[in-house]
């Protein structure tokens, strides 16, 4: 009875508005956070999906090399790049790790192997490609050295997937603050809506 003829103004609050800042706050940075990870979440899972078929695709074709010419392999390699490109594209790349490298050193031994993984990784398909047409007038060894290689930089982009996932993501809430956080968010959005458009534009064509 006590508490139901109690109200917010007998409390010295106003009636109509009840805003509690800091709650506010933060709620607003656990939700902004969320986003960014929940986004960056959908990229990684769709990285792992296309790196599988990739390294199914590829194991595939080595069991029928006997049929395989140098358009065949240069395709392959093609889409390697392709995926590449992909990664290095994700909004983690894009916006998370350069927003870490400013806001602390805490993960600089992390980022650094995150980098050479990936840039190895690379070096190997490059150097892979470069040689294909030679492979090819040698023979079946030396393709089955190509096809090793391809196999060793997807490798390469598991264990980084892998580890941003293990090592990276679980840190990236604390490690960054709220007006970060708001920042990452906006370009996330922007990101998006240029993508968008970019569809928009292409189905119109």
């Amino acid at each position: 009875l006590l508490f139901s003829r109690l109200s917010w103004s007998t409390l010295g609050f106003p009636e109509s508005r009840i805003v509690f800042p800091q709650l506010q706050t933060q709620a607003a940075s656990m939700l902004t956070a969320t986003y960014s990870l929940v986004a960056i979440t959908a990229e990684q899972d769709n990285a792992r999906s296309v790196l599988h078929s990739l390294r199914q695709y590829i194991q595939n074709i080595w069991h029928s090399i006997q049929q395989i010419d140098f358009a065949f392999l240069d395709a392959t390699f093609d889409k390697l790049f392709q995926f590449d490109e992909y990664c290095h594209h994700r909004k983690i790349e894009l916006y998370v790790i350069p927003a870490l490298r400013k806001a602390t050193r805490q993960v600089d031994a992390l980022l650094a192997e995150l980098d050479s993984l990936s840039e190895s990784g690379i070096r190997i398909l490059r150097t892979a490609h470069s040689q294909l047409a030679d492979a090819l007038e040698v023979g079946s060894a030396r393709v089955h050295d190509v096809f090793i290689a391809m196999e060793l930089y997807c490798d390469h982009w598991l264990t980084r997937l892998t580890k941003e996932e293990e090592n990276l993501f679980p840190v990236l809430r604390s490690l960054l603050s709220i007006e970060e956080w708001f920042a990452i968010a906006s370009q996330f959005l922007a990101d998006d809506a240029n993508t968008d458009r970019q569809r928009y534009v292409g189905s119109c064509m």
